[in-house]
């Protein structure tokens, strides 16, 4: 366990030095910041375009994180040679693959906390929290997060602890001024879950293949994975019966990623038969982990099989 441990640390503090992931993360917060003029100018909707443009950027940005580091960062320890250096150590390969995983999981869960706490700000702004007010904690907030990095011998381990504050304190913010928190932090939940499936989706891929082509298979299973719920009710007389039938034998295969994108109406209201949102996103979570470990597997008997001789 503490080899794996070490090789997610190491993991988690090459990915947050990658300045193609703050790329991202601006990206993100740009997008994030822009809804409020697009519900401006919507017509009496400021508060149902905020949630959803906020939520699908975070979704979009927090897979695509997920993609990036599931399709780089194992074929860039074997381009640089460093794995042919790690590997005659005493580590067995399945530990060096989970060590990977948890580090990627673990970079991409801390960009959706940094997201989702402006997500929450934007939304506390939306319902008209006071402008100053708003500013004020976001200066402290990165007030602290600097004075950490100052302070601190790894300025990497700051990060986590101060992502999961930054996300406690927008959300009471965004609780006070009457926000649906509980609705975004399950949505934050899932969003980790979907994210730590996609990159399950991505090891396989990594441990034989190129970042590209791990990037385009990977983003294929997740289209498809999107569109399960769509394929499984295909019903239409136009469409052949083979073609039905292959549709659904996909939908049986490929994870399920709608499972992560109900909708705000289905985890606010929609969720009796499942006992409320919360016993909804813990059954999406066990999904994701369930089917992330059969991933995990099957990356680890390619990964063992591979010579780097």
């Amino acid at each position: 366990m503490s080899r794996i441990y070490a090789i997610a640390l190491n993991t988690f503090r090459e990915a947050v030095r990658d300045r193609v992931l703050y790329g991202m993360l601006s990206l993100a917060i740009l997008m994030l910041l822009f809804s409020l003029a697009l519900g401006e100018l919507s017509l009496g909707q400021n508060e149902r375009v905020v949630a959803d443009v906020g939520m699908a950027s975070i979704s979009f940005f927090s897979v695509i994180m997920a993609v990036f580091l599931g399709a780089s960062l194992l074929y860039k320890e074997i381009e640089r040679k460093t794995l042919y250096v790690i590997l005659p150590k005493p580590i067995a390969r399945y530990e060096f693959l989970l060590g990977k995983y948890f580090g990627i999981v673990t970079t991409a869960s801390v960009f959706v906390a940094i997201m989702g706490g402006v997500h929450l700000w934007v939304t506390a702004v939306q319902k008209g929290a006071d402008v100053l007010t708003s500013l004020g904690i976001v200066t402290v907030a990165l007030a602290a997060l600097g004075g950490l990095a100052y302070r601190a011998t790894d300025r990497t381990a700051v990060v986590v602890p101060w992502a999961l504050g930054f996300l406690a304190v927008m959300a009471a913010f965004a609780g006070r001024h009457d926000a649906d928190v509980t609705y975004l932090l399950a949505a934050f939940a899932l969003n980790v879950g979907e994210l730590a499936l996609v990159a399950a989706v991505a090891l396989p891929f990594s441990s034989f293949s190129t970042p590209f082509l791990t990037g385009a298979f990977t983003l294929g299973v997740w289209v498809m994975g999107r569109s399960a719920d769509t394929m499984e009710s295909i019903r239409g007389s136009r469409v052949p019966e083979e073609v039905r039938a292959l549709l659904h034998t996909v939908v049986e295969i490929v994870p399920n990623f709608h499972l992560f994108v109900p909708g705000r109406r289905a985890l606010t209201v929609g969720l009796v038969e499942h006992g409320g949102v919360w016993p909804y996103v813990a059954q999406s979570l066990v999904y994701a982990a369930a089917y992330a470990a059969l991933l995990l597997v099957f990356a680890s008997l390619i990964f063992r099989r591979r010579d780097f001789l």
